[in-house]
Order: C-alpha cells, then structure tokens, then sequence
C-alpha cells in the first residue's frame, strides 16, 4: 500500500514538473497570453492525464511564471539580446534575405516552408530562420542556432558571412566555423518582453466567482475567451480588456446575466433581467460590471481609462486581430514583431478618429497618416524609430504629428 502511494506521489510530482517546464518555456517565448499557454499545455500533455487535472495545475503555475517575469524584466537593460537578434533579422530582410524568428517547428519544416515566405511579386536572395526548438534551448539558455541558404540553389559561404556579420554588428556574439553544412550558433541571454495583454494576470481579487461565459459575436484567435464556465478574475483580467468593437460577451451567475460590450477605453454592462440600462466602467474594470450579479455594487461614473489608446486593426505572423484596443506599449511591440517583406501591417485610429497606418513594402516601412474624410493619405518610408513615435504620439496626445516627419512626404488620394 505504501509503495502504491509512493507510485502516485511521484507520478504526480513528474506531471507537474512537466507542466512548470513547459509553462515557463512559453512564458519566456512572450508568444501566448495566459489563458492561451493555459490552453496550450493541455494540447501538449492530451491524453496524458485528465485534462482537468491538467488545467487545475497549470493555471496557478502560469500566474506564478507570468508574475515572475514581469518582476524580472522590470530590470532587463533598455535593449536586450533577443532585441538585438531582431534587430539583424531587420537588416538581413532590408538585404533581401527572408529572416525569420522562430519559425516553423523544425528545422526540416522551415526549410520547406520558408519559400512561402516571398509574396507574390517579390524575390528574395536566400533566407535565415531558427524555428521553435531553437527557441525553446534559446530559452534554456543555449543560445540560438540559426539555419541559412539560397532559395534554389546550394548555400554558400558569402551569405553566412553576410549573416554573421549583421550579428555581430547588433552586438552579438557568433559562432560558426565557414561551412555551408554547419549552422550559425548565436549566444545571447533570451528577454523577451511582454507588454499589454501578453503582460495580463487574473484580476487579483478574495471573492472570485464561477461564471458562464457565452460569446455573441464571433471572436477567434489565443486572445478570444474559451465558452463555458471560467472564472470571472480570469475573464474581467485577460479578456474584457481587448474586447474587440462589435463583440459582445455574456457573462452568466446564478440566473442573472450581463452582456458586456466596449466602447473606445470603457466597458458598459447591460442586466436584462434586472434592468434595460447599461452601467460603464473602464475597460480594465470589468469585474466591477460582474460583481452586480452577486448582489455587489458598481460605480455610478465611468471610471477614467488608461492613460493612452488606440484602435487598431493588424496583422503579424499570420495573425489578424480586428477593432480591438491597445496601449502605445502594446503597439510597439507590435511594431517591432512586424516581419519586412511579409504582408504584416498596424493601421491604429486615436480617441479622436486620427490615423496611423505602418506596413512593410517592397523598398521598407511604409508610414502614411490616413484622412479618411478627404480620401487620402500622406508618408513615406520611415525608420522603426519613426514609426513608433508616431504611434506614441497618437495614443498619448491624440494627434499625428506627419508634419513633424519631414523627408519627402508623399500624398496619394484612394
């Protein structure tokens, strides 16, 4: 009987060594907010162990995780390596290579999947990319291997020369010993940092509650809540927030309900079955909107809302988000994970209806401030750097200061 229960104590203890193994995997990538690393490590662990056990472990080791590198990176220098590493991938694309961070989940599936990187159109010289397994021993603290070549033709030794040499000149320090059959080895302390909804945590409350969570209008992706029944911290913390405009959540306790839509930086809740006007809270106070459903009370103003804001539709890394609310943090993130010679994009509206689009073309960032009321729009191409004060500046004084660009703007009318 005691060796039995040895048995289990110890079959639990790999399980959960396990899961802080891949949860804290994932919460270095900065790749997944919480809930979706949630998710992601009952797809990793399927038919295992009871996915409910799974879910029940997981959930307090990613608050830990999560809180830990948000502690952490609150001391990480200004520019880290992983900064740096981006950094060259930029320059190896402005080159007309095809670079990309962590791509594919092989080596074998980047290598054939790396040629779709071109859009229609263009050409590329060659490519450079470390897929997810790198990542992860980049995590691990290995460093980051990097697999290079031509596109239809044998590698050579000029372009990982050229590889090298846009490392090194980050910062970045190289190995690799010439030959075509040998990767490039970066060494470098993995710090990705996570800002915005990547940053979110479970609202920190003593009266958590059990809520049944229905969606009415569609909204996919990792950053769409899951149906059924959650906890309210978890859906007022790490989804009401990025409610995106158009979507609607009902949100359901003990027969009554709320139906929780966004407007700009505030949340309004409406009670059908105590009343047909709807309450206002700022967007991250969500809770204050459920908290009715059990008797609690709510503000009778708006509460103010963040400090900047945006509106944004984007697209990056395959990824297509639709009306939905960002910080000027959150944004140049956004702006940096956007990959040259892809088809990415960040067109962001300020509270008074300005607009700043950014995309990659053919000859760099193309920064352009849209006037939909005259059905034109004025940029040019931009440095990183230029585009992120422009974004800022739109979200934390509501304007677009185009003029201030200078250069040689371009005005085309639609």
């Amino acid at each position: 009987m005691l060796l039995a229960f040895a048995a289990v104590e110890i079959e639990e203890q790999g399980l959960s060594e396990q899961i802080q193994d891949f949860v804290r995997r994932q919460v270095a990538l900065a790749e997944l907010p919480a809930a979706a690393i949630v998710a992601e490590t009952m797809e990793y662990l399927a038919g295992e162990t009871d996915p409910a056990e799974v879910e029940a472990r997981a959930w307090p080791m990613v608050t830990e995780e999560l809180g830990a590198h948000l502690a952490a990176q609150a001391r990480w220098p200004e520019v880290t390596d992983s900064d740096r590493l981006t950094s060259a991938f930029r320059t190896l694309s402005a080159a007309g290579l095809v670079a990309r961070e962590d791509f594919a989940c092989c080596q074998n599936c980047g290598v054939t999947e790396i040629g779709d990187e071109v859009p229609r159109g263009r050409t590329a010289r060659g490519y450079a990319f470390y897929h997810r397994q790198d990542a992860e021993r980049g995590v691990d603290g290995s460093g980051v291997y990097l697999t290079f070549g031509l596109l239809g033709q044998p590698a050579t030794v000029d372009v990982g020369e050229e590889i090298a040499a846009a490392l090194r000149a980050e910062g970045l320090t190289v190995h690799w010993d010439g030959h075509t059959g040998t990767r490039i080895r970066v060494a470098l302390t993995w710090q990705r940092r996570r800002v915005g909804r990547l940053a979110a945590l479970p609202a920190p409350v003593d009266d958590d509650v059990d809520i049944d969570v229905e969606l009415l209008d569609q909204w996919t992706g990792s950053d769409a809540p899951t149906e059924g029944l959650s906890s309210a911290a978890r859906l007022a913390g790490l989804h009401l927030p990025w409610l995106p405009a158009g979507v609607r959540i009902r949100a359901a306790h003990e027969g009554a309900a709320v139906v929780v839509r966004r407007e700009g930086d505030t949340l309004l809740g409406a009670y059908p079955e105590q009343d047909a006007r709807e309450l206002t809270v700022g967007r991250n106070d969500g809770l204050d909107l459920i908290r009715r459903l059990t008797g609690g009370s709510v503000p009778a103003a708006a509460l103010p809302g963040p400090p900047d804001f945006l509106e944004a539709t984007y697209q990056y890394r395959g990824r297509f988000q639709k009306d939905v609310p960002l910080d000027a943090a959150e944004a140049r993130l956004l702006l940096r994970a956007m990959r040259p010679l892809s088809r990415d994009f960040l067109t962001a509206f300020g509270r008074s209806g300005g607009c700043v689009q950014v995309a990659w073309e053919r000859d760099g960032l193309w920064l352009e401030e849209l006037d939909t009321a005259r059905s034109t729009s004025t940029g040019r191409i931009a440095t990183i750097g230029e585009a992120e004060r422009m974004l800022t500046v739109l979200a934390t004084e509501d304007r677009v200061p185009i003029d201030e660009l200078g250069g040689d703007l371009v005005t085309k009318r639609w």
